[in-house]
């Protein structure tokens, strides 16, 4: 099983648009370097493990980003 996926891959699994996904990036619902990232030819990929933490209302411990 893949640990990254592409958002057109989370888009099809989770039932969320990919337009619903970047919009929620836009926002800060998911978080750069843990939710999501950049490969390196441009594509936004999700961290499965992240995603689902933040569909089950887990608290997050982050505390490079907190304290960053």
């Amino acid at each position: 099983m893949l640990e990254w996926v592409t958002i057109q891959k989370l888009a099809g699994e989770s039932g969320y648009t990919v337009a619903a996904l970047r919009a929620k990036i836009s926002r800060g619902d998911f978080i750069e370097g843990y939710h999501w990232r950049k490969s390196r030819d441009g594509r936004v990929q999700f961290k499965i493990e992240a995603y689902n933490e933040w569909v089950s209302g887990e608290r997050l411990e982050l505390k490079s980003v907190a304290t960053a």
